[in-house]
């Protein structure tokens, strides 16, 4: 697809401005809002933690001065949930001091649609934005701060390195489609070194970061490292943790970080009252919520629910390590972080490379990630994150299993960076940005490359099988035909809709 005709197509039914979009966006505004609201007003009384206890939640835009730390306030940080909340509006340019409660548009019972970003307003609010809000949030949010505060009681070393938390994933990007039955926290954990770097003679540095593939490094302890338990005297009884992370040639192993993550969780989980079948439970408003667990990969997998409510949620805590951005880029074929989207540290997470042929490599391997920083480079571009719902609802719509989330978001990075404008993600329809984005992610499978935005040596879909890649690109095909011709564009949702959605819809509303 021509870039060129994508970009300057701006006339045309496609293009015509339509309440919908601007109902839909607020909408999830207003609901999410709602929610919190709902929460703080009196219908449950949260237990609020100790000072001492309460994390620092990662802010959205303006951060701290390098080296400070944000206060630990409760009168500043109440939740997680006014945090995401706040997050959630200052991405579309706004912030949490003037947003305004919204009425949830009701859904029309005969839509006017009449174009193609009609078609799309109303596919959103029908089958993309988020229902069911309400109740995850402040399930989460009271079951999360009650298991976080537990988790420094039983762990010393948790207790003074975990004073990050942040949300991670579709929801603090405010991506998440349909329903928000899942969620990402990132626990941050400092090292007790990790600053100093000595490129002349590596082993002197605190912590020596070395590069393997494209995405993944490994992490060697230095000498003031290895002295840790001679250094210490009354503080190696907190970072004694840490110095067992490692392996006979000092190198920092995932393994290890992430065992001892799950075990500080299990202790905590331990401590809440447990139900006849010997599971943890969380009252929320009242009502029992059972926690299970699961702990494949690097995250330790919390399972809520609440049968007779056929209420289910999933959290993944997943435990990173963070390094000041002063240490960043770890070689030259990363590429700097932005200005505008510096935001004092990154973080590895203890994911393996699973294409090294070598054990070690697998074993020592830590997988870079930019999350903050990534955020910020989606900043105040609401039409944008519309896009990006949509190619995410038609790849789940086509079954397109193989291209995971990130990979969407990272086509979206690099058609940020070669636009290098902001106002165009915001002067531009959904409709015009869903057809460009279409038809780049249609260029990537014959491609048979999507680019990590970091490092684009790392071919983040080059492990996933040719065949599989040309079926995804049939798929698309017939679409891009249809977006090139403005009177089909009622076609679209029988892409963008699963075969049962897309009969029903049609039967009601489309007629084709």
């Amino acid at each position: 697809m021509n870039n060129n005709n994508n970009r300057n197509n701006n006339n045309g039914n496609n293009n015509d401005p339509n309440p919908w979009v601007t109902a839909a966006a607020v909408g999830l505004t207003g609901a999410l809002v709602a929610g919190a609201v709902y929460m703080f007003s009196g219908t449950r009384q949260p237990q609020q933690p100790s000072t001492q206890n309460q994390p620092r939640i990662e802010p959205t835009r303006s951060s701290p001065s390098r080296g400070s730390e944000r206060p630990n306030n409760p009168s500043e940080v109440s939740s997680y949930l006014s945090d995401l909340l706040s997050s959630m509006s200052t991405s579309r340019g706004g912030s949490a001091s003037n947003v305004t409660i919204e009425e949830i548009p009701n859904i029309p019972d005969n839509p006017n649609i009449s174009n193609l970003n009609a078609l799309l307003a109303d596919i959103h609010v029908r089958y993309i934005k988020l229902t069911q809000f309400g109740i995850h949030y402040r399930v989460f949010d009271t079951i999360f701060q009650d298991l976080h505060k537990k988790m420094k009681e039983v762990d010393p070393y948790y207790r003074k390195y975990s004073s990050t938390v942040q949300f991670a994933g579709s929801h603090y990007d405010n991506l998440r489609i349909v329903k928000p039955d899942e969620f990402d926290m990132d626990i941050v954990i400092g090292l007790p070194l990790n600053i100093k770097t000595d490129p002349f003679n590596p082993a002197q540095s605190d912590i020596a970061i070395e590069p393997k593939a494209p995405g993944f490094v490994q992490l060697k302890m230095g000498v003031q490292f290895q002295r840790l338990p001679m250094r210490d005297n009354e503080e190696w009884l907190n970072n004694r943790a840490a110095y067992e992370w490692k392996d006979d040639s000092n190198y920092l192993l995932r393994s290890k970080f992430t065992d001892w993550f799950k075990s500080v969780v299990n202790k905590a989980l331990n401590k809440f009252p447990m139900n006849i079948n010997s599971r943890p439970i969380a009252y929320v408003e009242g009502v029992p919520y059972v926690i299970d667990k699961s702990g494949s990969g690097p995250a330790f997998t919390l399972l809520i629910s609440n049968a007779s409510k056929s209420f289910k949620l999933d959290v993944d805590l997943v435990p990173c390590l963070k390094f000041p951005e002063d240490r960043w880029p770890i070689s030259s074929s990363y590429r700097e972080i932005p200005s505008r989207c510096k935001k004092d540290y990154w973080m590895v997470v203890g994911k393996p490379n699973k294409a090294s042929p070598v054990v070690f490599d697998q074993m020592r391997s830590w997988r870079i990630a930019l999350h903050n920083q990534e955020r910020e480079l989606m900043h105040n571009s609401y039409n944008l994150r519309q896009a990006i719902r949509f190619i995410k609802k038609l790849r789940d719509s086509l079954g397109m299993k193989k291209i995971a989330s990130y990979y969407i978001k990272t086509l979206f990075f690099w058609e940020i960076e070669k636009i290098n404008n902001s106002d165009y993600w915001q002067r531009n329809s959904p409709a015009t940005l869903f057809k460009l984005m279409v038809g780049r992610l249609y260029e990537a499978l014959v491609a048979g490359n999507i680019p990590y935005f970091w490092n684009k040596q790392n071919n983040l879909i080059g492990a996933v099988e040719r065949k599989v890649l040309d079926d995804y690109k049939a798929k698309l095909q017939p679409l891009l035909a249809i977006l090139e011709q403005p009177t089909q564009y009622k076609l679209v949702a029988k892409y963008l809709l699963t075969p049962a959605e897309f009969a029903d819809y049609n039967a009601r509303f489309l007629h084709i």
